[in-house]
């Protein structure tokens, strides 16, 4: 499975792709993380994801996304971001999630579980 991370922080970055990576350890699914800081270079990169959390916030975040569902109707997409004003909007662009910060580790679970077909366990 090809996850990618898309934040503005290094730090919540790295938090987010480790606590992808123990999930996937956990449930022994085999994915290939890679974590994006910058707007610019997700937006230009071509290779295809099955699932991508976008945590570049706002209307930057939530462009991204659309964009994103433009390339790809089959990509899993979990928007990060500090409010619900993209939920609606998110649902209309299929998102499969909405994590709301802070982060925290069940989010993401419930999210890896949403994009893996894993249920609300």
């Amino acid at each position: 499975m090809r996850i990618a991370v898309c934040e503005n922080s290094p730090a919540a970055a790295e938090q987010m792709q480790g606590w992808i990576e123990q999930y996937c350890k956990l449930y022994q699914i085999s994915a290939d993380i890679q974590c994006f800081l910058s707007v610019d270079v997700f937006a230009n990169w071509r290779e295809r994801f099955d699932v991508v959390f976008v945590g570049f916030g706002g209307t930057t975040g939530f462009l991204q996304a659309r964009m994103l569902r433009e390339r790809d109707h089959n990509c899993r997409i979990v928007l990060v971001d500090d409010t619900q004003q993209f939920a609606v909007q998110g649902v209309r662009i299929h998102c499969t999630d909405l994590i709301i910060r802070p982060v925290e580790f069940r989010h993401v679970v419930r999210s890896m579980r949403l994009v893996t077909g894993g249920g609300m366990r």
